[in-house]
């Protein structure tokens, strides 16, 4: 059986990254996770990105250029999770369809209990956090004419 096709959002502003809850009476009520969903038939995984965030968040997003993929094996079946980097277009954000939103920095992700899938896109998050704060290898000004 193929794997159930999802979407994730990541959305960021400033240094800050987008989660939301899942709310109560969904599988995996009360863990953390990037906005997004299943991509319906005859839907783009950009179109599901839009529609997801629109009915979850109640707010239009532009959908730009994958962020990455995770493989994930759940008791109930397999995912293949298609990460997009998004941005907002208009606010405020609503909880329609989750309990709870949160901007939180890519250190903080670690402190909430997100979904398994989504651990390599924080992974992924954690490290380009790592590497822009690291100062470059040649300094400004190293190199001179003589």
């Amino acid at each position: 059986m193929p794997p159930l096709l999802v979407t994730a959002a990541i959305i960021r502003q400033k240094n800050l990254i987008l989660i939301t809850l899942r709310p109560e009476g969904s599988r995996y009520a009360g863990l953390w996770e990037f906005p997004g969903g299943k991509i319906e038939e005859n839907e783009s995984p950009e179109q599901c990105l839009e529609r997801e965030i629109f009915e979850e968040l109640g707010v239009r997003a532009a959908v730009g250029d994958v962020f990455g993929s995770t493989f994930h094996k759940y008791p109930w079946g397999n995912i293949l999770l298609l990460a997009y980097n998004c941005r907002l277009l208009d606010g405020p954000i609503r909880n329609l369809g989750v309990a709870e939103h949160r901007w939180v920095t890519s250190e903080q992700l670690d402190t909430y209990p997100m979904l398994p899938a989504d651990l390599p896109l924080i992974e992924k998050l954690q490290n380009l956090a790592e590497s822009a704060s690291r100062p470059s290898a040649v300094e400004p000004g190293a190199f001179h004419k003589t």
